[in-house]
């Protein structure tokens, strides 16, 4: 954790020594002097140290230049975060014990926390830092998306065999009455952080009270955090469903006092079940549109992505298919692919042929129109390109191993041959191959010659679009995998 200034953080205490003998706070009486800016913020359990880090940082600079010089003072509130002994866990106290008092103690006056209570006795500064950098690569709860273990925020659980009353799992959500986390709705129910078919237990703090909507729009992943992060996520998409029912008057008397409330929430463009997971994407991932782009990476990724689908996803409510649930597995597929290319890219040299997913569009082409001459001479062209670049990496480990001269005349050889093959395949798959975007799915879609156009690549979520399994027609396309499971369009007499 540092700022962009790299200044250093004080001694790793709950009560440092710059503020070691703080009294109370008094209030600023003084006419002479600036009036005080007070700070409130509630750790709520769904924060992590990083997001409560980022949100007070922010506050901290609203207050300095909604009222500069004024005296600032911090209070906190935490709600769950408790480890098994029923202590504050590390996030909660890493906020308490050093991010507050080290870094952002001394731009504040005061700082009043559930623990303690400190008052800076040095003059406050002002020369706030204008960015936040947290580093934390060796952080307890990291993830390891490359292993796809579960992580549970509950490392010691009591192990009780039936769930907890709604009434316990409120108190340690900080509820004064059972509530839903996101919309303040009720009735509610009891969801699993982690699910009991990933390993999660039924220890007070794996549930969270949601309603049933936001239950069936919660993910079921092996990722604890990855959870409370969708239900922070999900509190700043809905948080205008707070205020559903509440006296106009109510909401009249907040903004003549200078209180904004947000009565409205975003438009939602699409029901579709793929644009749920792309805005989840975007919106509480940070994809760009051109991550959606298509392509032949879209082989590799879907696979990775159902390799976490099963590996460290679970079902909910007979539904096997959240867009919440996807969305995540969509982005640890990413990583995971992020990691496997540096490692290859690091330790492998190979020359490639061009990404386009043509040498499998050929091939389907060909079992859907024999008679393509096109088709089928795209597939030669991409054949011997393929066996041209095995031959260079066989000759490089002859190289390697054997250390002959006379060999890398051989892999130069190998090697002209690869660039001869790959501009054939390209000069061929320029002519022969159309590229467009699919107007069911947004995806990149292709055809050899007057074939029917075809998804590049296997579409993603392909249950909502029919040009993935079937051709224009309404016949099946063989060629592709089953475990897509697309349906026929259906009919209405």
């Amino acid at each position: 954790m540092s700022d962009d200034q790299q200044e250093p953080m004080a001694a790793r205490s709950s009560r440092p020594e710059a503020m070691q003998n703080a009294g109370p706070a008094g209030r600023p009486g003084d006419d002479a002097k600036p009036k005080g800016i007070a700070m409130y913020h509630d750790m709520r359990v769904e924060e992590d140290f990083t997001k409560c880090a980022t949100r007070l940082f922010s506050i901290l600079k609203k207050a300095a230049a909604t009222s500069p010089g004024a005296p600032r003072y911090v209070y906190l509130d935490i709600q769950g975060h408790r480890n098994a002994a029923g202590d504050y866990d590390a996030d909660a106290l890493e906020i308490i014990n050093e991010f507050l008092p080290g870094f952002l103690g001394p731009y504040l006056s005061e700082i009043t926390t559930p623990l303690y209570r400190l008052r800076n006795p040095e003059p406050q500064r002002e020369d706030i830092p204008d960015v936040l950098n947290i580093r934390d690569p060796d952080r307890e709860h990291s993830y390891d998306h490359r292993e796809l273990l579960v992580r549970n925020r509950d490392s010691s659980p009591d192990g009780r065999r039936s769930r907890p009353p709604v009434r316990a799992i409120a108190d340690y959500l900080g509820l004064d009455e059972p509530i839903c986390l996101i919309c303040w709705q009720a009735p509610v129910e009891r969801a699993h952080v982690v699910p009991e078919s990933l390993g999660g237990s039924n220890d007070v703090r794996n549930f969270a009270l949601l309603c049933p909507r936001h239950h069936r729009d919660a993910p079921d992943v092996a990722d604890a955090e990855a959870f409370w992060s969708w239900v922070d996520y999900a509190c700043e998409r809905d948080g205008h469903m707070k205020w559903e029912g509440v006296d106009p008057e109510v909401l009249a008397n907040a903004e003549r006092v200078g209180l904004h409330i947000e009565t409205r929430g975003p438009v939602r463009k699409s029901l579709r079940h793929f644009d749920r997971v792309r805005d989840e994407l975007m919106r509480h991932y940070g994809w760009c549109p051109e991550d959606f782009a298509g392509g032949y990476h879209w082989g590799a990724l879907m696979e990775e992505f159902h390799t976490v689908m099963d590996s460290a996803t679970s079902t909910h409510f007979n539904v096997s298919k959240k867009a919440s649930t996807e969305a995540w597995a969509f982005e640890v597929a990413r990583r995971r692919l992020r990691d496997g290319v540096a490692e290859q890219e690091a330790g492998d040299d190979r020359s490639a042929v061009s990404s386009r997913p043509s040498v499998e569009l050929a091939e389907r082409a060909v079992r859907k129109s024999p008679d393509s001459d096109g088709a089928q001479s795209l597939v030669d062209a991409a054949r011997r390109a393929g066996i041209a670049i095995e031959a260079a990496a066989l000759v490089r480990d002859i190289i390697g191993s054997a250390g002959a001269s006379s060999a890398e005349e051989v892999l130069r050889g190998i090697k002209e041959e690869v660039a001869v093959r790959t501009a054939q395949f390209e000069r061929l798959n320029d002519e022969l191959v159309g590229h467009t975007a699919c107007r069911h799915c947004g995806h990149a879609i292709a055809r050899i010659g007057d074939a029917a156009w075809r998804h590049s690549a296997a579409a993603p979520m392909s249950r909502g679009c029919r040009a993935a399994s079937f051709d224009r027609d309404g016949t099946w396309d063989d060629s592709l995998d089953r475990a897509w499971k697309a349906s026929p369009p259906k009919t209405y007499r």
